[in-house]
């Protein structure tokens, strides 16, 4: 009665909100979905969770983990076929946001800000394939199947279409060794969706991610994927891959997601919550990755979930650990012309920075006008990919200047709408 009872609040505030095109996150139905499907999946995922709470992870200073990423469009119309700079752009968010670079991070309430945790996880595009071959990470794929996305609508006996060739979607990549997101149209039902840990026991070929194609990558100030449309539909769908749970439940039942630093709510957070907030009579972490607020509203992973990660990534996803996917990766520049990119040029809603420079410190970022008239204007780390929202830029020329290491590097763009 109680899972009946949260669908309709679920589809009632979905309803409120605007967002009747399509589920925030479809993971908990997917868990079920497969539980129905292969017996033995409820209890492999019980297993699973028994050896991960034996688990203790040190989450001191240590060495990064880089997991290698093969991001496979599948596409049936051609604006479904996303650009390489809109799937780069995910990558940045996805670095910003596991290790606390995020540029809302100053926005978590004091009464967070300890909890907050750079998770030491970062992510590359694959520069070499499974069988030791450089790639770029990319798979482009056109299906005469529509709407491949809606993996729960679009199957054959049973199995959805979307992660086999011979379906119409397409194979992915040793799941063992390379994270796989599948970008596709879901036509209107979900945003971001994620299996449950057991199906690498179960089902291997769609162990990965899917997310619909208008809400990957940061698309600044989009008003078809508003609110979702700064990437972080992929942060909250990684944080599942890598063993995270939404942090909603029963008030007086078991911890929802075993996280102990995550407070417990009653039900999700959707918009942009106001602080405080306690639907379980506490203080609630409403601006977590694992939560459903608007994407501006999202920002932060806390330590425990960074233990959790941690262990799976020790554990059952330990194979990402050992890969070799990212070893061509191009060693950063030294600062200079070369080292910082303006994409694209012209723009239009979106500029987005590249920064492949090896330097010490932060990077002063400002952009003005022919004028001269500041308008941008911060402090950047050197790992992070900054996109600047131009929507409300008029045409013409603008400077955008890069301080770090006593020098200045001025790159010029165009704003052509």
């Amino acid at each position: 009665m109680r899972k009946l009872l949260s669908s309709i609040f679920f589809i009632l505030i979905l309803s409120l909100t605007g967002n009747t095109q399509a589920t925030r996150c479809a993971h908990d139905w997917l868990r079920e979905t497969h539980e129905q499907r292969f017996p033995g999946f409820q209890e492999q995922n019980a297993v699973i969770e028994q050896n991960l709470s034996h688990t203790t992870y040190n989450t001191g200073q240590r060495s990064v983990i880089t997991i290698p990423v093969v991001v496979h469009i599948v596409y049936y119309e051609e604006n479904e076929d996303i650009s390489d700079l809109q799937i780069q752009s995910q990558i940045e968010v996805l670095n910003e946001d596991f290790r606390l670079l995020n540029e809302n991070v100053n926005g978590i309430p004091a009464e967070f800000q300890p909890l907050a945790a750079d998770t030491e996880i970062e992510f590359c595009l694959a520069s070499l394939d499974p069988e030791g071959r450089p790639t770029t990470g990319i798979n482009r794929v056109q299906t005469t199947y529509e709407c491949l996305g809606d993996i729960g609508g679009v199957k054959v006996n049973g199995t959805s279409r979307l992660f086999y060739s011979e379906l119409g979607g397409t194979d992915g990549w040793d799941t063992e060794h390379y994270l796989n997101i599948w970008v596709a149209n879901s036509c209107g039902v979900y945003i971001g969706i994620t299996p449950s840990l057991a199906v690498m026991d179960f089902a291997p070929e769609e162990d990965g991610i899917v997310i619909d194609y208008k809400y990957f990558g940061n698309n600044c100030n989009s008003s078809e994927a508003s609110p979702y449309h700064l990437g972080r539909t992929a942060t909250h769908e990684i944080g599942h891959f890598l063993g995270l749970r939404h942090p909603w439940g029963d008030c007086d039942g078991e911890d929802p997601d075993f996280v102990e630093d995550t407070p417990i709510q009653a039900e999700p957070f959707f918009g942009c919550p106001s602080y405080p907030q306690g639907t379980c009579g506490i203080s609630e972490m409403y601006m977590n990755f694992m939560n459903y607020t608007d994407d501006a509203c999202m920002a932060m992973f806390t330590h425990g979930q960074k233990a959790r990660m941690l262990s799976v990534l020790n554990g059952p996803r330990s194979g990402l650990t050992e890969s070799v996917g990212c070893a061509l990766l191009d060693p950063p520049l030294p600062f200079g012309e070369d080292a910082i990119g303006l994409y694209p040029n012209p723009a239009t809603n979106c500029i987005h920075i590249d920064f492949n420079a090896e330097i010490p410190g932060d990077i002063d970022v400002e952009m003005v006008n022919a004028a001269g008239q500041v308008l941008y204007r911060n402090i950047e780390s050197s790992r992070n990919f900054r996109s600047i929202d131009a929507i409300n830029l008029s045409n013409g020329i603008y400077f955008i200047s890069f301080r770090a290491a006593k020098q200045t590097i001025t790159k010029k763009i165009m704003i052509a709408k």
